[in-house]
């Protein structure tokens, strides 16, 4: 005799539950593994993002530091050479001078005066241009062009066609990252023309450079980054810019995005 329709029933009932648990246990193992899984990439990721935050708040404090040397070292060896030399001219002043001798040593401490007057407004302007303070980024970028221009070594071609205002919080960051590229094609890229263009694309501000340079090795670009492109990362950091490489030959071209 067969078996009870009833123990029949019964064994499907269970196979049916051993299926159903192996594949809860299946899912629920697969579930964990995931969830593992995108917690170490997460971890992995937030890890990738603090050392870059990192590296960028390390690479801002060398600059500063790098700065403050440099300024240091033009008000030690400009300005403080001047008045030392100055003092000494005081203590040359006597009543027993004569005139013109007394006249002589004026006119020497009025022209070394003058030109430490010239070497703090050089040391100010390069902490925050006057041109930049007064009118503006377009006009700081067209100012900074017309010297180049006017050295006769390399021609820089500037287009402006914003149709926004940038704002002046950004100002001073945008105008140094611009900055950079430029010494960057003047130290490194032996060009002959730069072409900068500063638009607005769907709200966004977009900075496009290029030179016709040698342009710039991208495997060591990716593995090694210098001083100058990182300043520039971490300018960007600050007013929610990222920068993009262009394909161009010969030379380099770069898109800036700040939102």
């Amino acid at each position: 005799m067969g078996e009870p329709e009833e123990a029949i029933t019964l064994k499907i009932i269970i196979i049916g539950m051993v299926v159903l648990f192996l594949l809860s246990l299946s899912l629920i193992v697969f579930f964990i593994i995931y969830q593992r899984r995108l917690l170490s990439q997460q971890k992995k990721h937030q890890k990738l993002e603090s050392d870059y935050q990192k590296e960028l708040l390390k690479t801002s404090i060398l600059s500063q530091e790098e700065e403050r040397t440099r300024i240091a070292k033009e008000l030690h060896d400009d300005v403080g050479a001047m008045l030392t030399t100055t003092k000494l001219y005081f203590g040359q002043i006597s009543p027993e001078l004569s005139n013109d001798e007394l006249k002589s040593i004026t006119e020497k401490m009025s022209g070394f005066f003058d030109d430490m007057i010239h070497s703090v407004r050089s040391i100010s302007q390069d902490l925050r241009p006057v041109v930049l303070e007064k009118l503006g980024l377009i006009e700081a970028i067209q100012s900074l062009t017309q010297i180049i221009n006017d050295s006769g070594k390399i021609k820089v071609h500037f287009k402006n066609n914003t149709i926004k205002t940038i704002a002046k919080s950004k100002e001073l960051n945008l105008y140094r990252i611009i900055q950079e590229l430029v010494t960057n094609t003047l130290k490194h890229a032996e060009a002959s023309t730069i072409k900068i263009e500063l638009k607005n694309e769907n709200g966004v501000l977009i900075v496009l450079y290029e030179d016709d340079g040698k342009g710039l090795d991208q495997k060591k670009l990716s593995s090694k980054k210098g001083l100058g492109l990182k300043n520039i990362e971490s300018r960007l950091s600050v007013v929610s810019g990222n920068l993009i490489f262009l394909e161009k030959t010969p030379g380099m071209k770069v898109k800036i995005e700040i939102r």
